[in-house]
């Protein structure tokens, strides 16, 4: 099938809008292995969207538009794909019903003006609008089906997911593929490389390795559920302390959740992080049940004085030093009166270096009911880059600490 999308409206030109339509449409028709050939925004100009239709229909088969539904007198749609058709518009009486109702259901006074989006082209075939008073509709021209979609996002998902979306599938036998996604934390991609090179995975199955920020996601398409399912289970057993799990790429949530379900609180000790840890598990809404807060000890001062650190400690194996971070875990599982806390201190660079202790240098301390253990980790990359993998080795040594409990 291929399939084209027209995003129509002045607005997505100028930037005042942001286009959210093509890329939904896009990534669920990609679900069916069946990706658009071609996206175009188009102004709300009459001569340009009917040539358009026009051209468009003689090369591909489908021709998927948003925008332009509207009562306003630049809501054009209609028009345009009626004189691309060579047929009039009328008063649709299903639409204009629909319109009707949706309306005196909100309190709206309807006017004449309200009428000018239930004039559609004769013959055209209609899609409901479970969100909304417009409803879509759609000609045949050349090749092409073209099928007409509001622009307000909320509208447009809804009819093209429960709609459109099964009009193209009946028609061009459209297959869902399968979407897996393994997300990894804290190992090397060579080493997921080395065991998925093992498998000798068939050319039907494609297989995709994406690094970054610390974690490592395989993502498996295909339409074999079984040999992507033997793929999942292999790795997954094969990296099981690294594993975070299937289609999910926060590992921040899954602390949440692991937590809530278990009615457990945590608290962190940030140095070199400053805060970073904290932001990433005060994103996730929720966190308020089970984060209790967090003590940025940067300066030694507060170490000591709020955290407990003895003063013995940090003369003689220093802030950075595991002694520290386990003292550091301890002091603010105390402060806070949680059941898990997370420690981070380390040479975040480009300064504060020495001979025996380099920039990338971080302990991670964690500390549960059963103790406190800590962590020596030394990461690659600039200031930022070291903060980030440093909180996001926390959330890795975080999430197994409470598995483990």
């Amino acid at each position: 099938m291929r399939s084209c999308i027209l995003s129509i409206g002045s607005e997505l030109l100028e930037g005042s809008v942001v286009d959210t339509n093509s890329a939904f449409i896009a990534n669920t028709l990609s679900h069916y292995g069946t990706a658009p050939d071609m996206i175009r925004i188009v102004k709300d100009n009459r001569e340009e969207i009917v040539s358009l239709f026009k051209s468009l229909s003689k090369e591909f088969d489908v021709i998927l538009t948003t925008g332009g539904l509207g009562p306003t007198f630049d809501d054009i749609t209609a028009e345009c794909l009626a004189a691309a058709c060579g047929v009039e518009v009328t008063l649709n009486e299903k639409a204009y019903k629909h319109m009707k109702e949706r309306l005196e259901k909100a309190g709206v006074l309807i006017r004449k003006e309200h009428e000018h989006q239930s004039w559609l082209p004769i013959s055209c075939s209609l899609y409901h609008n479970e969100k909304g008073t417009a409803l879509g509709f759609g000609m045949h021209l050349n090749r092409a089906d073209i099928i007409c979609m509001p622009g307000v996002p909320a509208e447009m998902k809804t009819m093209f997911i429960n709609y459109v979306l099964p009009v193209l599938k009946e028609k061009f036998s459209l297959k869902e593929i399968i979407y897996k996604d393994l997300h990894f934390l804290s190992i090397p991609e060579s080493d997921i490389d080395s065991v998925i090179r093992s498998l000798k995975i068939s050319s039907d199955t494609e297989c995709i390795i994406n690094a970054g920020s610390g974690k490592v996601v395989v993502k498996l398409r295909g339409y074999k559920y079984q040999e992507i399912d033997s793929i999942s289970q292999v790795l997954a057993s094969s990296f099981k302390e690294h594993y975070l799990g299937d289609n999910n790429t926060d590992e921040a949530k899954l602390i949440i959740d692991l937590l809530r379900e278990r009615n457990k609180t945590i608290s962190f000790a940030e140095s070199c992080t400053g805060g970073l840890l904290s932001e990433y598990i005060t994103n996730i809404s929720g966190a308020s049940d089970v984060f209790m807060g967090s003590v940025v000890s940067y300066d030694n001062a507060v170490k000591q004085h709020v955290l407990k650190v003895p003063e013995k400690i940090l003369k003689e194996h220093g802030a950075v030093s595991a002694e520290c971070a386990a003292c550091m875990a301890k002091g603010v599982k105390d402060l806070m009166q949680t059941d898990y806390s997370v420690s981070i201190t380390g040479i975040a660079g480009p300064l504060g270096a020495t001979d025996t202790k380099p920039v990338g240098l971080v302990y991670i301390g964690t500390a549960s009911k059963n103790g406190v253990s800590v962590s020596k980790n030394v990461f690659n990359g600039d200031r930022q880059q070291v903060r980030m993998r440093s909180a996001k080795k926390a959330l890795f040594y975080l999430l197994n600490t409470i598995k483990e409990n």
